[in-house]
């Protein structure tokens, strides 16, 4: 094998492994985001329901003053 054939296969092999570096670095961010308390719960209810949150506020309302 002349030096440019080792070359061209060590540089490959250098952007490969750094490439599975980069991927896994970024899977491990994703986790430690995702295990993080700043993430929002949010409950979600049908279109179907939308009188009764406008009902509640109205009362809720009524309530404070």
């Amino acid at each position: 094998m002349n030096q440019k054939t080792k070359s061209l296969i060590y540089f490959s092999c250098f952007v490969l492994a750094s490439f599975f570096y980069y991927i896994m670095e970024q899977q491990d961010e994703f986790q430690e985001q995702f295990q993080s308390k700043t993430y929002v719960e949010a409950d979600f209810q049908d279109a179907d329901d939308l009188e009764e949150p406008l009902e509640d506020f109205n009362n809720l309302e009524e309530d404070q003053k």
